[in-house]
């Protein structure tokens, strides 16, 4: 289910788990943080539980991760104040922020972190228009696989809602549909794809290309709870920049909880940045496009 849908069910069955960093008990001070993507506590405690501990002693807290069941689970949790910080991707953060009044406040660059649609080379498609009444496949409720790709289509006139097929699936399946021929075409992270799909084909990397890319994406980020405001929000996104190697070293300390791979690859080169809520309008234009007005502004 994807975020859009799941947030507007209306019905919140919010499941916590709770673990304190941090040397429990002993500062006055207590937050809370969960990851909206992360499946369980073990994932959690392994992936994030090092810069949760750095973020504790950087603001001399007592530290705890909570891991909600679901992406409604994280909105609500904030919303009821049981979460003070969530780090979250760019279609996340804009759909919590509607519900929740949660606010931006540190960005965590991903380098080349742009979204494409990406074509077969033989098909001969060689400008936007040509996807016309194609069939287009995208992974609901990602930034990069859904709502970037559409933006991208409309931009170039093409309305994802009435001039193309658009089929969702799971991102592993895009690849192999296109492949086939089962799709025309897929919307997707484009620096991603060429790791995990283009670069794996025998039969070499020119049988497929990104048709049309789109500027750099909005950042991941930190964000904090509408109940953490004035001086605390402010000594709180100071205290990160100000810790920025100290953190992006903990970052780097996650582990992956089923492979013991390196967890946050995809950062490498990252910086902590702070960021305003208008960072992310771009965004909210990308649920316009992909038929979801009720998250823009107006």
């Amino acid at each position: 289910m994807s975020i859009t849908k799941s947030i507007f069910s209306g019905v919140f069955a919010l499941a916590i788990t709770i673990t304190s960093l941090a040397n429990a008990g002993s500062h006055s001070k207590t937050y809370t943080m969960t990851v909206t993507d992360a499946e369980s506590m073990e994932e959690l405690i392994s992936e994030w539980g090092p810069l949760a501990e750095a973020l504790g002693e950087v603001l001399d807290a007592e530290f705890k991760l909570i891991q909600v069941a679901s992406h409604t689970g994280a909105a609500e949790a904030m919303r009821a104040g049981q979460v003070d910080f969530a780090f979250t991707g760019p279609a996340e953060y804009v759909a919590i922020n509607k519900l929740t009044q949660g606010q931006a406040m540190i960005g965590i660059a991903r380098p080349d972190y742009y979204c494409g649609i990406m074509v077969k080379t033989a098909d001969g498609y060689t400008k936007a228009s040509d996807l016309k009444g194609k069939t287009i496949s995208f992974k609901q409720g990602s930034t990069s696989y859904h709502f970037c790709p559409m933006k991208l289509l409309a931009d170039y006139g093409i309305d994802p809602m009435k001039d193309i097929n658009a089929v969702f699936t799971s991102k592993s399946l895009q690849h192999p549909a296109m492949v086939k021929g089962d799709t025309d075409g897929m919307g997707a992270n484009v620096r991603s794809w060429i790791k995990y799909n283009r670069s794996k084909e025998p039969t070499g990397n020119g049988d497929y290309k990104v048709l049309i890319r789109s500027g750099d994406l909005p950042y991941d980020m930190i964000m904090s709870g509408g109940h953490i405001t004035g001086k605390e929000y402010d000594r709180v996104k100071q205290a990160i920049v100000d810790n920025e190697e100290m953190l992006l070293e903990a970052l780097f300390k996650g582990v992956d909880a089923i492979d013991g791979s390196e967890a946050h690859s995809k950062y490498n080169g990252t910086r902590l940045v702070a960021v305003n809520d208008s960072d992310y309008d771009i965004v909210r234009e990308m649920y316009v496009a992909a038929g979801l007005p009720e998250f823009n502004l107006d």
